[in-house]
């Protein structure tokens, strides 16, 4: 099964390096695209017997890899700096970018970064104590040995870096930073570059620079909160939305609009500003809450090691 899946992604892969590198790009090499789409899409399937395999694939081939060759359509994205069909594959599926010759002489200087083991702990512990946590434990356990696995073993390759994945949430002193530069810098990044961007773009002559962002925001947060509800689908074999997952990210979309507003209302009425302490606690404390109650939660409910066949 595994080698199954494996070969349909490589195989995927290389019709994507051979043939619709050819395509102009576009809107034509987009639907060139398609069939592809279509086959990351129904592969979390073929792990009918693991819970674990089925969201690590949804979340790195259905949805990454999938906005990677979106973005590649139209000649952006870290796909563009492949030099052989290994690098174009790799990049594709791993949290990997080719590494710039600029950055060469510092590719031993950063040490790895460990806030995910303080971030996640705090986000599960909650799961050990109930009934049904062994599953989503596990999911959430392996990313996080996933994460520091990479930071060791891409020390000792120097073809390609690190995409870095976590950058101390801990220390978030907004919804903003939190999620633009702190936690899963790597989805947040696709999503800046398929969505933030291109709607702030479109509408900016239209509604003005601040309408624009408010928009560009809360539809990036839709969109990722889609994405993840597609996640859990799989995870829970196909279980009935209840779009808690959804309502999660747009939530957080339409909190990080509030507070953008309560920062420049702030500055015009000469406010003192929030101590940093303070707004480290109010930032992580408001995702641990919400994350508990419209994440764990759902799955808690929902959640099946092995899909049975109706």
């Amino acid at each position: 099964m595994y080698i199954q899946v494996l070969v349909l992604v490589l195989g995927s892969l290389g019709y994507c390096y051979l043939l619709v590198t050819e395509i102009p790009k576009g809107l034509l090499r987009v639907i060139s695209l398609l069939p592809v789409f279509y086959l990351f899409s129904i592969l979390p399937w073929q792990f009918s017997s693991s819970a674990l395999a089925r969201g690590l694939s949804s979340f790195f081939i259905t949805w990454i890899t999938s906005f990677k060759l979106l973005l590649f359509a139209y000649d952006r994205g870290p796909l563009l700096f492949h030099q052989t069909y290994l690098d174009f594959a790799i990049v594709a599926i791993f949290p990997l970018k080719m590494r710039s010759r600029s950055s060469d002489h510092n590719k031993f200087s950063h040490s790895p970064n460990y806030s995910s083991l303080v971030v996640i702990p705090l986000i599960i512990v909650p799961v050990v104590y109930s009934q049904n946590y062994n599953v989503f434990l596990k999911f959430q356990l392996f990313l996080c040995i996933t994460t520091l696995t990479w930071l060791y073993m891409v020390q000792a390759v120097t073809r390609y870096e690190l995409v870095p994945l976590f950058n101390h949430p801990y220390l978030a002193t907004s919804l903003q930073d939190f999620w633009g530069r702190r936690w899963n810098r790597m989805s947040s990044d696709i999503l800046r570059q398929t969505v933030y961007d291109p709607t702030r773009k479109s509408l900016e002559g239209i509604t003005g620079l601040g309408a624009a962002k408010v928009v560009a925001t809360i539809s990036t947060l839709v969109v990722s909160g889609i994405m993840h509800e597609l996640a859990f689908y799989y995870i829970t074999c196909g279980s009935k939305p209840t779009w808690e997952v959804a309502w999660f990210f747009i939530l957080h979309g339409l909190c990080m609009v509030l507070e953008a507003g309560l920062k420049r209302l702030a500055k015009v009425k000469g406010w003192t500003p929030l101590q940093p302490a303070v707004s480290i606690v109010l930032t992580v404390g408001f995702a641990i809450v919400t994350c508990y109650w419209l994440l764990i939660l759902p799955v808690w409910r929902s959640t099946q090691g092995e899909c049975l066949a109706k």
